[in-house]
């Protein structure tokens, strides 16, 4: 590491200790059922995903031009410490997604905005999700990929574990376009080819979308857009296509001025967000969760 980037790393953890010190004017009352987050280095929160190896922890980043920092925090938005991640340096990082797989549970970054529309790749990073004390991680792989349709701009990502498959949802398309990338891509070295899977119908969602998240059996696929947040549900065996063809189930939730982050709770029938400012609200509420008794697709 060099002397500035020491620097920088060390600077980053400046803005929580000042705050403190200079005795900071309260915070107003955040907005109904919501939390303010603690931690204000994440100042521009854009990817929020729930530990897939501790109930109840959260895991968020900053937008572009940040810094490569974890940053974890418990469900009402207490910082649980911060995590700098070696082996890596960010350009536009707007999703975050976790998924066991044998025996390892892993935290996968996506570097995947583009908004400009110029990049000819993207990225995502995976990194052996840190234990509750860690303040370092490297990253373990990455892929590299680019779509069949040409250069896309997205803010979210999840990870379909038991199909093995990456998914990664489109920001400004009317309708938004659902790609997937073989998690097996990482044993090449070559740039992969996102495949396209489908779309819901044009107009059901309200605005760009900036979320994405699915749930550990693969029953719920939840989606924030600057104009709500929406949910379908899968049944086992069907395909993206097909869960895309219908209209989504609108979750109600407040106005959040900049929402631009979302995470499935590990508690089933629970979702929170967050916005991309400072003070930084994590709103969270509750929805009747998929039956999946019969096993997931």
């Amino acid at each position: 590491m060099t002397a500035s980037r020491q620097w920088l790393r060390g600077a980053a953890a400046l803005p929580v200790v000042l705050l403190a010190a200079c005795g900071a004017d309260p915070l107003p009352p955040p907005p109904a059922g919501a939390h303010w987050v603690e931690d204000t280095g994440l100042s521009e929160m854009s990817g929020l995903v729930a530990s897939a190896r501790d109930p109840g922890v959260l895991w968020s980043i900053n937008d572009s031009g940040s810094l490569p920092r974890l940053y974890r925090m418990d469900e009402q938005g207490r910082s649980l410490g911060r995590v700098w991640v070696s082996g890596t340096w960010w350009t536009d990082t707007e999703s975050l997604a976790t998924w066991r797989e044998g025996g390892q549970h892993w935290l996968l970054v996506g570097d995947v905005g583009d908004n400009r529309g110029r990049r000819d790749d993207v990225v995502v990073h995976a990194l052996a999700e840190p234990a509750r004390g860690d303040d370092s991680a490297r990253v373990a792989w990455s892929i590299r990929f680019r779509y069949p349709d040409g250069p896309r701009d997205a803010e979210g990502i999840a990870v379909d574990a038991a199909a093995g498959d990456l998914l990664v949802l489109s920001k400004r398309d009317n309708p938004v376009r659902l790609y997937r990338v073989p998690l097996s891509a990482r044993h090449s070295d070559e740039v992969a080819m996102a495949e396209y899977l489908g779309s819901p119908p044009e107009g059901v969602i309200d605005g760009d979308v900036t979320g994405l998240d699915l749930d550990v059996a693969g029953r719920e696929l939840m989606v924030l857009s600057y104009g709500g947040l929406y949910r379908w549900q899968r049944t086992p065996g069907e395909t993206w296509a097909a869960v895309l063809a219908r209209a989504p189930e609108a979750v109600p939730m407040p106005a959040l001025r900049k929402a631009e982050a979302m995470a499935l709770s590990a508690t089933p029938g629970s979702v929170l967000v967050g916005a991309e400012r400072l003070p930084t609200p994590l709103w969270s509420t509750r929805f009747a969760p998929a039956d999946t008794s019969a096993g997931a697709h």
